[in-house]
C-alpha cells in the first residue's frame, strides 16, 4: 500500500538527512524535510489513534451486570470469571454473602479462583494460604508475623436480587448511583421458579440492547404483529423502557394477544413482563467477557394461575424461551454500522443510541448532556 510504504520511511527521512544516490545521506535542511514529512506524521498518528477516540462504545459500559442466578453459586463456592476483560473470582461466604474480587494474589500472582477455598467470611489463596476478607482485605498470613499494610485486593460492589447476582462496573471507579430494583414477580409465591439458560455469543452488547428501540424486526424475526400506533419507547435517566400490543404466532404453534412491557435498567439489564394468556416475565442480560464476547443470561418465569396445566406452561415458557433466541441468531452474525440506513417505521434507533451513550460517558459528562 502507498501509504504503509511511506510510513515505513528509512532511517534518513526521520534524521532531516539528504540521500546520496549510493542510500547514505549528507547534511541537508532540516527544516525543509521536516516540513515534507509533517503531513505523514500526521497522517500515522491519525492511523494509530486510540481506539476510544475514534469508538463511542470502545470499553466497557457503566452500569449492573448479572454474573449469574442466586441458585449457581453455593454457600462456600469459588467461581473463576473473565469479565470486562479482567480476572475476577466470584465466591460466596459460609454466612451466604455473595462477593467479588480482582482475581490475582498480590503476593505471588497466583489466581484465586482456581484452587481458592472459603473459610468463614474469606477466601484462602491456594498458593500461600493468604487469606482476603469480603472487601479484599488481607487479614491472615498464617507464617508471617506481620501483614503488609497495602496487602488486599480490590473489591466490586455487589448486589444479590430477584434471584440474581449483580456486580458494578464504572471505569472511573465511582460508586454505583442506581440500584437494582425488587421484581414483585419475584416476592409473589404463585411464580414459578426461574428457568434459566446461558449462551456465549460474539457481538457488540448495543446489538442486543438496541433491539429496545427496533420496531421493525418484530414480523421478520418473531412473527409478531404489532397493533398499528402501539409500540413506544420512553426514556429517562437510565431506564428505558418499550410497550407494544401485538397478535404473536409462536414457533411452537398457536395464537398470542399479548401486551408487554421491556425495561431496561441502565445498559445491560431488562425485564420483560408478557401480558396474554399467561402472565409471564423475561429476563434478558448481558455482560462483556471481552472487547468481542459477551454472556447472555436469560430466564423466564410464569405465574401459575388456577387452571394452568403444567402442559400448558410448558409450552408458554418454551414459546417465550425460544422466541428470545431467534434474536440471538441474528446478534451473533450481524455487524455494527455507525450510521444505518434509516427508514420510518424502523423506531426511534437514533434515540435509543443517544440515550445508551450515557453509560459509556464519564458521569459528569453524561449529567452534563442530560441537562
Amino acid at each position: 500500500m502507498f501509504y504503509s510504504s511511506i510510513l515505513r520511511q528509512p532511517a534518513w527521512t526521520q534524521a532531516g538527512c539528504q540521500p546520496r544516490e549510493n542510500g547514505t545521506c549528507s547534511s541537508g535542511t532540516r527544516s525543509t524535510w521536516s516540513a515534507l514529512l509533517r503531513p505523514l506524521r500526521t497522517l500515522r498518528e491519525h492511523l494509530m489513534n486510540d481506539e476510544t477516540k475514534t469508538d463511542p462504545w470502545a470499553g466497557f459500559a457503566r452500569g449492573w451486570f448479572m454474573l449469574r442466578f442466586s441458585d449457581e453459586l453455593e454457600a462456600g463456592q469459588v467461581v473463576p470469571l473473565r469479565r470486562f476483560d479482567r480476572e475476577l473470582v466470584l465466591f460466596r461466604t459460609a454466612s451466604g454473602e455473595a462477593k467479588v474480587l480482582d482475581a490475582y494474589c498480590p503476593h505471588m500472582g497466583a489466581h484465586l479462583g482456581h484452587g481458592g477455598k472459603i473459610v468463614g467470611e474469606g477466601i484462602v489463596c491456594p498458593f500461600h494460604a493468604w487469606k482476603f476478607d469480603g472487601t479484599g482485605k488481607c487479614i491472615e498470613i498464617p507464617y508471617a508475623k506481620r501483614i503488609p499494610p497495602k496487602a488486599g485486593l480490590s473489591c466490586w460492589p455487589v448486589r444479590e436480587r430477584n434471584g440474581m447476582i449483580f456486580v458494578w462496573h464504572d471505569r472511573e471507579k465511582s460508586e454505583p448511583d442506581w440500584e437494582i430494583p425488587v421484581l414483585e414477580e419475584w416476592e409473589d409465591p404463585e411464580f414459578l421458579p426461574w428457568r434459566h439458560a446461558k449462551l456465549q455469543i460474539k457481538t457488540p452488547p448495543l446489538a442486543i440492547a438496541e433491539n429496545l428501540a427496533d420496531a421493525g424486526h418484530f414480523i421478520p424475526v418473531h412473527n409478531t404483529h404489532p397493533v398499528p400506533g402501539s409500540f413506544s419507547n420512553t426514556y429517562a435517566d437510565h431506564i428505558g423502557e418499550q410497550k407494544i400490543k401485538a397478535i404473536a404466532y409462536p414457533v411452537h404453534g398457536g395464537k398470542d394477544e399479548f401486551e408487554s412491557k421491556a425495561t431496561y435498567y441502565g445498559p445491560a439489564y431488562q425485564v420483560t413482563k408478557m401480558f396474554g394468556k399467561g402472565l409471564g416475565v423475561i429476563i434478558n442480560a448481558h455482560t462483556p467477557i471481552d472487547a468481542e464476547n459477551v454472556m447472555l443470561r436469560f430466564a423466564v418465569s410464569m405465574k401459575a394461575t388456577k387452571g394452568m396445566t403444567d402442559e400448558l406452561i410448558e409450552h408458554f415458557i418454551n414459546n417465550m424461551r425460544d422466541g428470545y433466541l431467534q434474536d440471538v441468531q441474528i446478534w451473533e452474525n450481524k455487524i455494527y454500522l455507525d450510521r444505518p440506513m434509516l427508514c420510518d417505521g424502523d423506531g426511534p434507533i437514533g434515540e435509543f443510541r443517544r440515550w445508551y451513550a450515557q453509560f459509556y460517558t464519564p458521569r459528569n459528562e453524561a449529567a452534563d448532556a442530560a441537562e
